[in-house]
């Protein structure tokens, strides 16, 4: 993704100064400039009638899985005509039709996982390269802005925060093409999703999450929003303000989305361990035993994996390429040996940089900082959402410490 101009500032030339030091969230502040902006896009399927597929979830629960046919993502082709399929033949492998066991089982939602760590590194390195810009987060702090177009108020005189009203904003607009039919994805403000029509017909969804207890509502974007808010943003950015208000919202709001989505596969997750077995996590939910639950779902030498790679990926993203040891690129070709292994050990320079503690070498975002983000929040707040999910499943509230406006290791 790439950040577009403020209107509220220069682009350019308040960027951030490259800063040496590389603290573990949510300490503040670290940050680096981001030297040369490039361009990050995710790869793109046809457009066509899908479901999104529960192929995410948590990193505990990942790796423990049966073997699956899963097609290359998170979103499967719920399309059974032959038009629109690109010229791809129906009886074709990469056509293959999937059962919702499949789309359920750990190893597909694994793969959707990973997918995931790429949107989330890109979020928070073009996040990383404004300041602070601490008054985006208060509440009147760009005066009285009123009600987001499209959006139902509550209030009329309620002051929301810019990136607030950004993202009520963007919510509306999403729901209007149905972003929120889909079950992924999860509002941060669904009590000001407007009332009227949506512009597009909804899609056609497998039931893969239960409504038993109203478990597939959970939505933890409450706490979400308050710990990016107060952890995330100060732990990855340098502190101070560089009037780049509306690029940081703009940022805000793509990485909000991201860390939504990923948090909230934890009910995925839970839906697949429950079906596994039914008995098991019904018993402990029974007798109100939350630890248990969290202690069946957890899975701690995948939790290690995860971590580890998400520090490999922002090393590896976060650092300019050795350009000066790559040579020239010619029409014939003739130096695509010499290209690759320079690129190549680029990358294991990168891989080398990401396991040690040298924190001078400048990078777009810190390494440390985003494995300490997954470590920190990304992981126990998913097992919340799990947690609570398999409590509802199991026809029970959950306790309190998993309440939606909390996670359970918050200090009481």
């Amino acid at each position: 993704m790439s950040s577009s101009p403020s209107s509220s500032g220069n682009h350019d030339d308040n960027r951030q100064k490259p800063s040496s030091s590389c603290h573990a969230f949510p300490i503040r502040p670290w940050n680096s400039r981001l030297l040369n902006k490039q361009q990050q896009q995710q790869p793109s399927t046809p457009a066509r009638r899908t479901t999104q597929s529960s192929t995410s979830s948590l990193a505990s629960t990942t790796e423990d899985a049966s073997r699956t046919t899963s097609v290359n993502g998170s979103s499967i082709s719920n399309n059974t005509n032959n038009s629109n399929t690109g010229g791809i033949p129906r009886n074709s492998a990469s056509f293959k039709n999937l059962k919702t066991s499949e789309v359920l089982s750990l190893d597909s939602i694994r793969a959707s996982l990973i997918r995931q760590e790429e949107t989330i590194i890109f979020a928070l390195i073009e996040r990383a390269q404004f300041r602070h810009n601490a008054i985006v987060y208060e509440k009147g702090g760009l005066g009285h802005l009123g009600t987001p177009p499209g959006s139902t108020a509550a209030d009329p005189d309620e002051k929301l925060s810019f990136l607030e009203y950004m993202l009520v904003g963007t919510e509306a607009l999403h729901f209007a093409v149905r972003r929120y039919t889909s079950p992924e994805e999860h509002a941060f403000f669904p009590e000001r999703l407007p009332t009227s029509d949506k512009v597009l017909e909804d899609l056609e969804f497998p039931r893969l999450l239960s409504d038993v207890g109203h478990a597939s509502d959970v939505n933890f974007n409450e706490v979400l929003l308050k710990k990016y808010v107060q952890e995330v943003v100060p732990s990855i950015c340098q502190a101070g303000d560089d009037e780049q208000h509306g690029s940081t919202a703009l940022c805000d709001v793509a990485v909000l989305q991201a860390l939504s989505k990923r948090v909230h596969y934890g009910k995925f997750v839970a839906e697949s361990k429950y079906l596994a077995d039914p008995e098991g996590y019904q018993k402990l939910v029974d007798a109100g035993d939350a630890e248990g639950v969290m202690k069946l779902l957890t899975n701690e030498i995948v939790e290690a994996k995860v971590l580890r790679r998400a520090r490999l990926k922002a090393a590896t993203y976060g650092t300019e390429p050795l350009l000066a040891e790559l040579p020239p690129l010619r029409p014939e070709g003739g130096e695509k040996t010499s290209i690759v292994a320079a690129a190549a050990a680029s990358a294991v320079v990168a891989a080398i940089e990401a396991m040690g503690d040298d924190d001078t070498t400048e990078k777009k975002v810190c390494p440390a900082t985003v494995e300490s983000i997954y470590r920190d929040l990304i992981i126990p707040l998913t097992k919340d959402v799990e947690v609570a999910y398999l409590f509802r499943r199991c026809g029970r509230e959950p306790p309190p410490e998993y309440a939606p406006n909390r996670m359970s290791t918050d200090p009481w």
